[in-house]
Parts: structure tokens; C-alpha cells; sequence
């Protein structure tokens, strides 16, 4: 599936956008991407995609447009879909503040050279 580079008003602030959704309020995106995370007590990597408002998206000028699916969202916020074949964490609707997390994961944060606990 194609997906294009977009940036977010908020952390992680570098994504891909999958696809756009028309929901009852307006238009989303179905974002993708990679996050350092403590996994119970460990440093690791998820992969995480979550439905934000299209409000929060932009498309900087280095990043070539793609033709991207849309989608009709359904009424109920919690059927809304994962990227087709998504097998990492699937957020489901972040609207704002912090991302939804699997339970035992927290965000790591800070610079990536930076001692860990």
C-alpha cells in the first residue's frame, strides 16, 4: 500500500499518512509510524498507527504527493480500521494528547544516545 511522508502538529511529529477517512465531524488520517518505546522495563521499537484529524496533517514541499485511499469511516469510533494487513499496535482514534499504548509500554523519551534507567 502507498502511503506519503506528512508531519503532525504534535510528537512524533514524522509520519506516514495511509489513508484518508470521512467521519459525521470532518475528515482524518490514518497515520503510521515507529516509536521508541520502554517495553516492561526494556527499550525497544513499535510500530504504532492511529486515526488523527486532518486538521493535525500537513505535507511538507519535499514530500511527492501520493494518491491515497479514502475511506467512509463508520459511526462508531471503535470500528474505525487498521491499514489493511497492519500487525503492529493499532491505536484506533488519537485525537490528542498522549498516543494510546499497549498496557506495559511507555514512551521513551529524549535523545536516542542518552543513558536509559
Amino acid at each position: 500500500m502507498a502511503s506519503m511522508a506528512v508531519h503532525l502538529t504534535r510528537p512524533p511529529h514524522n509520519v506516514r499518512l495511509e489513508a484518508w477517512g470521512r467521519a459525521d465531524d470532518g475528515w482524518w488520517g490514518c497515520v503510521t509510524w515507529r516509536q521508541r518505546v520502554f517495553a516492561r522495563g526494556v527499550p525497544d521499537e513499535l510500530a504504532i498507527a492511529a486515526w488523527v484529524p486532518a486538521g493535525a496533517i500537513t505535507r511538507p514541499a519535499w514530500s511527492q504527493p501520493v494518491e491515497l485511499p479514502r475511506v467512509e469511516l463508520p459511526a462508531s469510533r471503535r470500528s474505525w480500521p487498521a491499514p489493511p494487513g497492519w500487525p503492529y499496535w493499532y491505536a484506533g482514534l488519537w485525537p490528542d494528547g498522549p498516543v494510546p499504548l499497549p498496557p506495559g509500554v511507555e514512551l521513551l523519551q529524549g535523545p536516542a544516545w542518552r543513558p536509559r534507567r
